[in-house]
């Protein structure tokens, strides 16, 4: 290998990209390699600096080393804007307490169950001494009278105001507006809500602490821009789940966040605008849009508009007017907002791209998962690398979410920095960067009921955080293991050794640094990996294998796991039509990178004496020169219609590792061609059986014997 080759940053740059992402780029027959990118170190002094990490990586092909060389180089992507979530997220500390005098001002239409919740919920979680104003707008159901009444017996500080016909939500307010005492704040309460414990205090500390805070708004299950976990998901909230989900909020940090405008379900307000702006614009009829109107007008006034993410406050949403008409009233007060403030909306939309509440938003969704999943909450432990082990996470989420699932939970290791988490739902997905292993098991806290699941940990920062990691995560908990790699066997994922080559299991005692961990805040040796990865197969409840090889590979290095190891081969979703036999080039089928067989390709290129078409696409680090070809990424659908264009006869599947199960194995059975492959692990496993199958019993590297192989096949009849 020649110096320049050994010590080209472009080179080096594309090879760990792609071996990071599980995509291989083209290299077209030029030579010209079609991916811009921009390195951040070029210099001989830090090619020096990693030079054991770069020997190491074009030894071996490691997938974790590529990250390492990746952020080393500054080859992250400029475009990824998941939030780093702050060391301090949780403070856990109570806010500093506020003595602001204030009103709670609550309308009422009917909707008798939600407010025979409120008035039982409110002397639970509110001041005796608190002034209360209960605003009936001309409810025709006669169970409002008797709750109003009997409220009003046992707390002394209430006014009732009785109108005998429905205005609406804006007049209502208008009118309780006039009653309140001069020197207060005023705090608006839908009568469907569900405040906790101490909440009037903390809704106004913002105004105490800043005089130019106009409005106060809580985060809410149902509360437009501040929903958790997002605004179309609404569940019916509870006591319990308020009480779990603002324990949480309580934790957080005590940092109101700037918001276009209000939401008037639970909102404080200024006295200091209301004396200048007045109460609310009687054009918006029963309501929806007021509140908005009024938080532009204090805008034009200097006013700001902040969210106070460490309070929650439940919400039904629409029980006094239900789902229907809400809609035609909002869309007619988008219709008037728009007229008058023409630049909100764009605001409120960036504001929403932005998300400036997104660490709290996902600490919350967090605990809004842990309140209200009935069952064990999925936790997956997994890569950022894509490939099969992503498409089969993918398809284990969507049928979680499919079943009922309130949301699945991801681990991922291989990023930026040290942790991503992700929450994906029905309609919403949150994520944020964690570099600090503590806030991580905070956050998580909440979820009292989990089963944590391996999926992959290849590209981890620090290897030995994962098996840490699950355990600590585990505890007290279900754990299990999926065996799309043997990354709980080595480091080494695919087995290759130092030499490139698959050896069978390595000794626990082996000396090859491929099998151990030298990177990272931790140094460990292959016995040291073997035996932390052991307790968590002994912790797991079950080990799923996607091919017997896999499995007899796993369990001769775990013993201990042959009874609860079991075998289910993924399902292909899409199969291939056949192929009519007869052509003359040799196929080979997907991504292609050192352990996939690129450099054996490369080699062999060069010996055989028909062309080759890569379907997919080839790690940087090799070339397919002319007439030989790479037809870059492909839709399983093509498969047959490319094999036919490109004058395919037979494939190879030239992957020099045990893989654990291989969808282009049984892809390109399917076609009906000749498919040849080592002998070696799911690929193998995928050939024996099949009559268009046939296995190699041939050294990867002897060129010439592969080539005569491979002339055999095509003589077939």
């Amino acid at each position: 290998m020649s110096l320049i080759r050994l010590f080209s940053v472009p080179r080096l740059a594309r090879s760990s990209i792609q071996s990071l992402y599980g995509r291989h780029l083209v290299a077209p027959a030029d030579g010209a390699p079609r991916f811009q990118f921009q390195a951040a170190a070029r210099t001989t002094r830090d090619i020096w600096r990693a030079r054991d990490l770069i020997l190491r990586f074009l030894r071996t092909g490691d997938t974790g080393l590529a990250l390492t060389l990746r952020q080393r180089f500054g080859l992250t992507h400029s475009a990824d804007h998941v939030p780093l979530l702050p060391d301090d997220l949780f403070c856990n500390q109570d806010p500093t307490p506020v003595d602001l005098p204030a009103t709670v001002i609550v309308p009422i239409f009917n909707a008798a169950a939600a407010l025979e919740r409120l008035l039982r919920h409110l002397p639970q979680t509110t001041d005796p001494k608190q002034k209360i104003i209960l605003i009936d707008d001309g409810s025709t159901d006669p169970r409002i009278a008797e709750l109003l009444e009997g409220f009003q017996s046992r707390h002394g500080n209430c006014t009732v105001l009785r109108r005998k016909t429905n205005q609406g939500f804006v007049a209502s307010v208008n009118a309780g507006l006039a009653l309140v005492d001069a020197d207060h704040h005023v705090i608006l309460l839908n009568s469907d809500t569900l405040p906790p414990k101490g909440w009037v205090p903390r809704l106004l500390v913002p105004i105490a602490g800043d005089d130019t805070v106009a409005s106060v708004t809580p985060v809410s299950n149902h509360a437009q821009i501040l929903s958790v976990p997002g605004p179309e998901i609404e569940v019916f909230p509870t006591t319990d789940m308020v009480r779990q989900i603002d324990r949480v909020a309580k934790a957080l940090r005590h940092q109101p966040i700037e918001v276009p405008t209000g939401v008037g379900f639970c909102m404080a307000v200024n006295r200091r605008f209301l004396d200048d702006i007045g109460g609310f614009d009687p054009s918006f009829g029963r309501g929806y849009g007021e509140e908005v109107d009024w938080c532009q007008k204090a805008s034009a006034q200097g006013g700001r508009h902040v969210a106070t993410p460490n309070l929650f406050v439940g919400h039904d949403g629409g029980a006094s007017f239900g789902n229907r008409e809400r809609a035609r009233r909002t869309r007619r007060a988008m219709q008037v907002l728009t007229s008058r403030y023409p630049g909100f909306l764009d605001s409120a939309r960036k504001w929403q791209q932005a998300d400036p509440m997104g660490a709290e938003r996902l600490a919350l969704a967090i605990a809004w998962i842990g309140a209200t999943s009935t069952g064990r909450t999925p936790l997956y432990l997994a890569h950022s690398l894509g490939g099969g082990a992503e498409l089969a996470l993918q398809a284990e989420v969507s049928d979680a979410l499919a079943r009922g699932q309130q949301g699945v939970l991801i681990l991922r290791v291989g990023g930026p920095y040290r942790w991503r988490l992700e929450l994906k739902g029905p309609r919403y997905t949150l994520s944020g960067d964690i570099d600090n292993t503590g806030l991580l098991h905070e956050l998580l806290e909440p979820l009292r009921s989990r089963q944590v699941i391996y999926s992959c940990g290849v590209g981890a920062k620090n290897p030995g955080d994962v098996p840490e990691a699950l355990l600590h995560l585990s505890e007290g908990h279900g754990l299990s293991i999926r065996l799309h790699d043997f990354f709980p066997i080595s480091p080494s994922w695919n087995l290759l050794g130092s030499n490139g080559r698959y050896e069978g299991v390595p000794s626990v005692d082996t000396r090859d640094p491929v099998h151990s961990v030298a990177n990272g805040t931790m140094s460990l040796s292959h016995a040291d990996w073997r035996s932390l990865w052991s307790k968590v197969v002994s912790r797991a409840d079950g080990i799923t294998a996607f091919a017997e090889s896999g499995r007899d590979i796993f369990v001769t290095a775990y013993p201990e796991a042959q009874g609860k190891t079991v075998v289910r081969p993924h399902k292909t979703k899409v199969v291939p039509r056949p192929v009519p036999r007869g052509g003359h080039c040799l196929g080979v089928l997907g991504g292609i990178n050192r352990a996939k067989g690129g450099e054996v390709l490369e080699r062999l290129a060069r010996h055989l004496d028909r062309p080759i078409v890569l379907i997919g696409e080839l790690d940087g680090a090799f070339r397919l020169q002319p007439p030989h070809r790479v037809h870059g990424r492909y839709d399983p659908k093509e498969i047959s219609n490319l094999a036919t264009r490109y004058d395919i006869g037979a494939w190879l599947i030239p992957s020099i590792w045990p893989e654990t199960f291989s969808f282009a194995t049984h892809e390109a059975l399917a076609t009906g061609l000749p498919v040849a492959s080592f002998d070696l692990g799911g690929q193998a496993e995928a050939l024996r059986p099949a009559p268009n199958g046939y296995v190699l019993n041939v050294d990867p590297f002897d060129i010439p014997a592969l080539a005569d192989h491979i002339a055999r096949l095509f003589s077939l009849p």
